[in-house]
């Protein structure tokens, strides 16, 4: 099961001691909480990335990438965004990319020591 961020000062914590990672059109910023039981994901796709058909269409596509990969993101807080050129990648190819990007995040965070146990909402 995968949580949803709506507390402003989790989004503050993410871009204060969050781990970014950028691969093409997708990037990631994740803090690494091990009081949580699961995963808790935001998505941040602004009006540049195109109309707000295409956002939600990708929207629904990485929310279903994220599910699909449950399993393997540690339980945290991810805030997961893209580039206008997203948009056009296949479903297939998200699949590929995101899971890698979280990961590569999460191990950074690892090792910059800025995992907040307890440190919830």
């Amino acid at each position: 099961m995968i949580g949803r961020i709506h507390e402003r000062a989790v989004f503050a914590r993410l871009r204060r001691d969050g781990s970014f990672v950028r691969s093409g059109p997708l990037w990631c910023s994740v803090l690494l909480d091990p009081s949580l039981s699961q995963p808790h994901v935001a998505y941040a796709l602004g009006r540049p990335v195109g109309s707000a058909v295409s956002r939600n269409r990708l929207r629904r596509r990485l929310r279903e990438v994220v599910r699909a990969n449950a399993t393997a993101l540690e339980p945290g807080w991810y805030l997961v965004g893209a580039d206008a050129p997203a948009v056009d990648l296949t479903f297939t190819e998200l699949n590929q990319q995101l899971p890698v990007l979280a990961g590569r995040a999460a191990d950074r965070n690892r090792a910059r020591g800025t995992t907040h146990p307890g440190g919830g909402k």
